[in-house]
C-alpha cells in the first residue's frame, strides 16, 4: 500500500527532542513504511522556507507556505507578509498550495479581526497564484465558512476536520476536500465519523498532522508519517471498504488536488 500524507510539519523541534535520529530518520521511516508523498504545510516565512527546502532535498515531499491564523499576530505589515509568501510560492516548482491558512479562535485573547485580516489575503493570493488552499479551522467554522464562500474561485481541502456532516456537505458542494487525521481513530470522534461517510469518496484525502494527533493505537505519543496506515484503516472502517482502496483512492485524490505526478 502506498500513502499520501496530505498535511505535516516535519520543521517542528519535537522531532528532534522526542524522535530518535530526528526528522530525517522520521521521514526515511516513513518512506520505508509505504508513504509515497508529503506535504509540509509552513505557518509562517521562517517554516514556509523550511518546507521548500524539504521539498527540494526529498523527491517524496512537497511543500505548502502560508501564514497560520496563531502565527499572524508575531507578523509585521500585511503588504510585505503577502508578499514574502508569494515569494516563497513562486521560487520552487515543488510549492504546491497555500497553506496552512484559516482561523483559531480556540483562546480568549484571539485577535479575531487580525486573523480574519490575514486569511482573506492568503485567499486573494491563492486566486491570484491560482493555488489551491490548505484551511486550519479550529472552534471558528461560521467566519471560515463565510470567508471561503467570498472566494469561489479558490479551492482546497479543510485539514484534520473536526466540523459537522452538514458543513462537510457544504464544502463538498463547494468544491472542496476534506482531509481526516488520526483524530478518527479516536473513541470521542463520532461526528467527524458521521462526517466521513457522506464525503464522496473522490474528495477525501488523509493526514497527520504530526508531530500531532498520532492515531490511536499511539495516541499520546509523538506522531510521524508511518503511523498513517492506523487512520487509513480507522477511516476504512468508517466507511466500508478496504485499507488498500482507502490508500489508493486518497493518494489518488491528493494527486488531483495538488496536481501531482507521483
Amino acid at each position: 500500500m502506498n500513502f499520501f500524507d496530505s498535511h505535516a510539519h516535519y520543521d517542528d523541534s519535537r522531532f528532534e527532542s522526542e524522535y530518535e535520529g530526528g526528522s530525517e530518520k522520521a521521514i526515511s521511516d516513513a518512506i520505508k513504511s509505504g508513504v509515497v508523498g508529503f506535504i509540509n504545510a509552513g505557518t509562517n516565512y521562517e517554516n514556509s522556507l523550511k518546507s521548500i527546502q524539504f521539498a527540494e532535498k526529498y523527491p517524496e515531499f512537497y511543500a505548502a507556505v502560508g501564514i497560520h491564523p496563531s502565527d499572524s499576530r508575531f507578523c509585521s505589515e500585511l503588504d510585505f507578509e503577502i508578499q514574502r509568501i508569494k515569494n516563497l510560492y513562486l521560487s520552487n516548482k515543488k510549492a504546491v498550495a497555500v497553506g496552512e491558512i484559516g482561523l483559531d479562535y480556540h483562546y480568549e485573547d484571539t485577535d479575531k479581526p487580525r486573523q480574519i485580516q490575514f486569511f482573506e489575503a492568503q485567499m486573494r493570493l491563492a486566486e491570484e497564484l491560482d493555488a489551491p488552499v490548505i484551511i486550519h479551522d479550529r472552534e471558528a467554522h461560521g467566519d471560515c465558512m463565510d470567508i471561503i464562500s467570498k472566494y469561489p474561485k479558490v479551492k482546497g481541502v479543510m485539514h484534520s476536520f473536526s466540523g459537522s456532516a452538514e458543513m462537510a456537505k457544504q464544502l463538498v458542494k463547494l468544491g472542496w476536500y476534506i482531509s481526516f487525521s488520526g483524530v478518527i481513530s479516536y473513541k470521542n470522534a463520532a461526528k467527524v465519523k458521521e462526517a466521513a461517510k457522506i464525503v464522496p469518496h473522490d474528495r477525501i484525502l488523509i493526514e497527520t498532522d504530526c508531530p500531532y494527533l498520532a492515531p490511536v493505537p499511539n495516541r499520546g505519543k509523538i506522531n510521524y508519517s508511518g503511523y498513517l496506515v492506523y487512520t487509513a484503516q480507522a477511516l476504512a472502517d468508517t466507511l466500508g471498504i478496504s485499507i488498500d482502496e482507502t490508500a489508493n483512492l486518497t493518494l489518488n485524490n491528493a494527486k488531483t488536488l495538488f496536481n501531482l505526478s507521483l
